[in-house]
């Protein structure tokens, strides 16, 4: 089920600290059932396969994008172009922690702040 839903790796889990996996059991208690959001997964699953290609280009405010190798949902790449493509735009990467970021919270809540600011 972790891998389907949260597209994350169970690995990921089983190896992180008492409190990631706490976090994570909050977000699988908040989503789950699923079916409730059937129609709208299906929405997007049609949408998202079918974009045309955004000018990344125009952006002009500060950008960041941060984004997991192992996310099994597939965003790394994706999040990497657009980065590269954005002007003024940071990209932060983690090699693993899945689609949650597991293991990654509070880096990730410090680089918003940081960029918030």
């Amino acid at each position: 089920m972790i891998r389907a839903v949260l597209a994350t790796p169970p690995a990921v889990i089983e190896n992180a600290s008492a409190d990631e996996r706490a976090r994570v059991a909050q977000v699988l208690d908040r989503i789950l059932p699923v079916s409730p959001r059937r129609l709208g997964l299906l929405n997007d699953a049609s949408i998202t396969s079918t974009l045309t290609r955004y000018e990344l280009e125009r952006i002009a405010v500060p950008t960041l994008i941060l984004s997991v190798a192992d996310d099994l949902f597939v965003t790394f790449d994706g999040a990497r172009y657009s980065a590269e493509h954005t002007p003024h735009a940071r990209f932060i990467g983690y090699p693993s922690g899945g689609h949650l970021g597991v293991g990654h919270q509070k880096e990730v809540i410090s680089e918003i702040v940081a960029f918030l600011k």
